[in-house]
C-alpha cells in the first residue's frame, strides 16, 4: 500500500475534483459495484433520524449522502423494509469546495424535487460556513481522508452539533482478512487506477485514492481524533469485509 503521503493543498483537490466531476457518479458506483448506496443508506440509518432535524453533509460531492438523508424513508419503503432509523431529516445542508461537484449535486437535487428542503454551500471543511450548535447531524461521506488537517475539521464538526447531536462518516479502510486484503490491495493500487484514468480522462485522481487511503489515520487513530474533538460513544464498524468503516459518534449532552 503506498505510504507516502499525496498533497491535500484545498486547491489542488478542489481542482481535482472539479476535473473529475463528470464521471464522478459513475465511477463511484461502478468501482464499488454499487456497494456505495449500501454504505450511504448504512451511515443515514445510524443517525436514527427523526424527521425533524437539521442535517449537515460535508465533502457533499454531487449531494448523494444529502438526497439520501431527504429520501431515507421512501428509499426504505420502496423496499418495504422501514424500521428504526429509516425517517429522513428535515433539512439538508450540503458543503463542498468543488464547485464543478455542487453545479452537478444542484441538478440532482432540483430533478429529486428537493431543491426547498437541500441547500448546497461551497465551503471548506476545516472552515464549516455554520454557527455554534446550529445542527442535529452531520455526515461526511468518503471526504475527511481529503482535508489537509482532519483533526480540525474534526473540532468544525463537533462545534456546529447541537448538545447530543449525532455524527457518521464514511470512509476506506484496508481489510485485514488474510486471504481479502492482498487481493483488494491488488484491485485497489493496479485495477482501479486504470479503470478510473480510463472513464474520466484524468491521470491523477484515481492514482491519489489508493495514496490518500493509505495515508490516511487507522480506525484506532481516528477514533481518537474524534474523541479529542470532543465526541463521545465513539464506533468504528468495518462494512464490506473492511473495505470501508462507519464512524459514529454524538456530542455530550451537557
Amino acid at each position: 500500500m503506498i505510504t507516502t503521503a499525496p498533497d491535500k493543498s484545498p486547491d489542488r483537490i478542489a481542482g481535482m475534483f472539479d476535473a473529475i466531476a463528470p464521471r464522478y457518479d459513475l465511477l463511484n458506483h461502478l468501482l464499488s459495484a454499487g456497494i456505495d448506496r449500501r454504505w450511504r443508506a448504512a451511515a443515514i440509518r445510524s443517525l436514527r433520524l427523526t424527521g425533524i432535524e437539521t442535517l449537515l453533509d460535508v465533502c457533499t460531492g454531487t449531494a448523494d449522502v444529502a438526497l439520501e438523508a431527504r429520501l431515507r424513508s421512501k428509499n426504505a419503503a420502496s423496499f418495504g423494509a422501514a424500521g428504526p432509523g429509516d425517517s429522513s431529516a428535515a433539512r439538508v445542508v450540503g458543503v463542498d469546495f468543488s464547485g464543478a461537484m455542487l453545479v452537478l449535486g444542484l441538478q440532482k437535487v432540483r430533478a429529486a424535487g428537493e431543491a426547498s428542503r437541500i441547500t448546497l454551500l461551497r465551503g471548506d471543511a476545516m472552515r464549516l460556513p455554520a454557527a455554534d450548535h446550529a445542527v442535529d447531524a452531520v455526515t461526511v461521506a468518503f471526504g475527511i481522508r481529503n482535508v489537509q488537517q482532519p483533526e480540525v475539521a474534526c473540532a468544525e464538526m463537533a462545534r456546529v452539533l447541537r448538545p447530543g447531536g449525532r455524527l457518521a462518516i464514511l470512509e476506506f479502510g484496508v481489510p485485514r482478512i488474510p486471504g481479502i486484503r492482498p487481493l483488494y490491495l491488488w484491485y485497489f493500487t493496479h485495477v482501479l487506477p486504470l479503470v478510473g484514468r480510463a472513464i474520466s480522462g484524468h491521470n491523477a485522481a484515481y492514482s491519489y485514492l489508493p495514496a490518500s487511503v493509505g495515508t490516511f489515520a487507522p480506525p484506532a487513530e481516528f477514533v481518537e481524533t474524534l474523541r479529542s474533538a470532543g465526541f463521545t460513544d465513539i464506533r468504528a464498524d468495518p462494512l464490506s469485509l473492511g473495505i470501508v468503516y462507519l464512524y459514529t459518534a454524538r456530542m455530550p449532552t451537557s
